[in-house]
């Protein structure tokens, strides 16, 4: 068992950060029986899809070996061995990134020193949703702190349905991936950010598998590759069937409405799972391509633009010049 010191780059909401830290992923989860400890003097920004990432990659490692050690002792009779796992060093963390990572509540998770400045009830930073996912706590949180009305001006019944959405994504997150990934033990990760200074609001929603491509090519055995098995998965309507573990659960991805919202908004989706990546972004419509790294699970990442608008309906009658 060797230990890997991991140097996490700067890592932005674009292109460039997107592809550095899932090579970290892709690197880690290839061979995760090893020591890692992440160095961060080389990291001046840590957007919330890598502090999701970064988040769940340290429970993936230690509930890999934390198995391994368990069958072990069991098999042998022995004592407790050594198993591998995560460290980051915040010694070598900016005060800029110690105190984000202390902000959105990401330490709390990871390290026994208790910073002053931790969150506690409602806050918009990384959380951790278990093998069972608190519904209500989910639906509550969206509502009242990360789409709070004082970011982005909505029409009550838009709220509501773009609400909806995005709770099915968790959902989702937890029908297709988490209850019947390899791990059980591993759930549903996730981590928002509302940056008051560039005006956005973002969200990202982790998952470990077995990932919307595996699946929709599991569910139709004449879709050979992930490109095409994502884009299969994003026309309305269609849906594998997996999300079984609870009657009513919502089917399919569901993207439909949020992503003519994130379009008229000039935001950006993006979707990594398997080999294939889907991007809403610049207004356009769904681009479906591969990002050429072995992703094994559902990353989701949504930034929404909180300009002057007010969005509604156009169905709902309003004076309003700009509307939905």
């Amino acid at each position: 068992m060797s230990k890997v010191r991991i140097h996490v780059p700067t890592i932005k909401f674009d292109d460039i950060g997107f592809h550095q830290i899932l090579k970290i992923f892709e690197k880690i989860t290839s061979e995760p029986k090893n020591n890692f400890d992440f160095d961060f003097s080389k990291c001046s920004r840590l957007d919330h899809h890598g502090v999701v990432l970064l988040g769940g990659l340290s429970r993936y490692v230690n509930f890999q070996n934390t198995r391994l050690t368990r069958s072990l002792i069991a098999m042998l009779k022995a004592e407790p061995l050594a198993t591998a796992g995560v460290m980051f060093d915040v010694n070598s963390m900016s005060d800029l990134i110690r105190e984000k990572l202390i902000e959105n509540n990401f330490l709390s998770h990871f390290t026994q020193h208790n910073f002053n400045g931790y969150a506690s009830g409602d806050y918009i930073g990384y959380r951790e949703h278990k093998n069972h996912l608190n519904e209500d706590n989910i639906a509550e949180h969206l509502s009242e702190q990360w789409l709070s009305d004082d970011k982005v001006n909505f029409s009550v019944t838009l709220k509501e349905v773009l609400i909806s959405k995005i709770f099915e994504i968790f959902m989702n997150a937890y029908g297709h991936g988490a209850s019947v990934q390899d791990l059980s033990e591993l759930g549903v990760y996730s981590c928002g950010q509302f940056d008051r200074k560039e005006k956005t609001l973002c969200l990202s929603v982790l998952d470990f598998g077995p990932g919307i491509a595996s699946n929709v090519r599991k569910f139709k055995e004449d879709i050979k590759d992930d490109v095409t098995a994502m884009q299969w998965a994003l026309v309305k309507g269609h849906s594998t069937g997996t999300d079984s573990v609870k009657a009513g659960m919502p089917r399919g991805l569901g993207f439909d409405l949020l992503g003519e919202f994130v379009k008229l908004n000039e935001g950006e989706i993006r979707i990594y799972s398997n080999e294939a990546y889907a991007q809403i972004s610049k207004g356009r419509d769904f681009i479906v391509t591969s990002h050429g790294l072995n992703f094994p699970g559902t990353l989701v990442s949504i930034k929404i633009n909180c300009d002057d608008r007010h969005y509604r309906f156009k169905s709902e009658v309003s004076n309003q010049v700009k509307y939905f």
